[in-house]
């Protein structure tokens, strides 16, 4: 086993944004060989069995949704072929830019000479 260490950031804590970034650190004990980790820490074959059936289980449910989707003929929304994505996307840079929400709609509009569905 070796120590690992890791660091990271929280900018959002319990649903809410935080008024000041927070660092965090810590270390734990890492595995290095499968040799290393004891029997009681090792999933049960059940578990193993579950774990697996429910990644084919979400692989074959998505490939299904998708194959129900083309069959309605419903296309996946890109910047393209979508007229409110993209003034979406163009709002979104302008309240990046503290543009008030009012402001924001205003000006992905008028930039993209399109009008807001909603």
């Amino acid at each position: 086993m070796k120590t690992e260490q890791f660091t990271g950031t929280m900018e959002n804590a319990y649903s809410k944004p935080l008024q000041t970034p927070i660092d965090f650190a810590g270390e734990y004990e890492a595995f290095e060989k499968y040799a290393e980790i004891p029997a009681n820490e090792l999933p049960k074959e059940q578990e193993i069995v579950d774990f697996l059936n429910n990644k084919r289980k979400a692989n074959a449910r998505q490939k299904a949704m998708q194959i129900a989707l083309d069959a309605a003929g419903i296309v996946r929304p890109t910047l393209e072929n979508d007229e409110q994505l993209r003034l979406k996307k163009m709002y979104d840079i302008f309240i990046a830019n503290k543009q008030t929400h009012e402001e924001a709609r205003a000006l992905a509009a008028s930039s993209l000479g399109l009008v807001w569905a909603d």
